[in-house]
């Protein structure tokens, strides 16, 4: 009867073993899948055409309004380039958005946004375009070109288009 029991209690070990390891298997292969998600450095997330600004004060004029919000729970870097019509560089700045923030880039500032990052405060840019790149694919962006005086957006939406997506996601 004791090597009964003893069987039955060494059986009864492995399979509970076995599970905690298939569960640790699981679990680790869960986590390799939320690291993917993470960039090993800034990668281009978004491209926009149609970037806008007649170079005027603050509260003046037309801008654009970049929208970022980071739907990771830590810290990401995003990073906003900006060309005028031509492929000058414009703007090329970097900024950290903490966990389930969103920020406001505008190429100077607006009545409609507390605006986090001035992209180009006083200089004209025609038909330009925007590149955001970040460390983490779930990261989503929205834009629109405004009247920089009404509080309320008055404008366009610019186009998006979405690189590197963010799995399971579709925009």
């Amino acid at each position: 009867m004791s090597k009964i029991r003893l069987v039955a209690t060494a059986a009864t070990l492995f399979v509970s073993l076995a599970t905690i390891a298939g569960a640790a298997e699981r679990a680790e292969g869960q986590a390799q899948a939320l690291d993917q998600r993470a960039f090993p450095n800034l990668t281009l997330i978004y491209v926009a055409s149609g970037v806008r600004d007649n170079g005027g004060a603050a509260f003046v004029g037309v801008a654009a309004s970049i929208h970022c919000t980071n739907w990771t729970a830590g810290a990401e870097q995003v990073r906003f380039l900006v060309r005028d019509y031509d492929g000058a560089l414009v703007e090329n700045k970097t900024v950290a958005i903490g966990a389930l923030d969103t920020i406001t880039a505008s190429t100077h500032d607006t009545r409609a946004y507390d605006d986090d990052l001035f992209l180009s405060p006083g200089v004209v840019i025609r038909q330009g375009s925007v590149r955001v790149f970040a460390t983490a694919a779930a990261i989503t962006c929205t834009a629109q070109v405004i009247d920089a005086s009404t509080v309320a957006p008055l404008g366009v939406d610019l186009h998006l288009v979405r690189h590197n997506p963010w799995p399971g996601t579709q925009e």
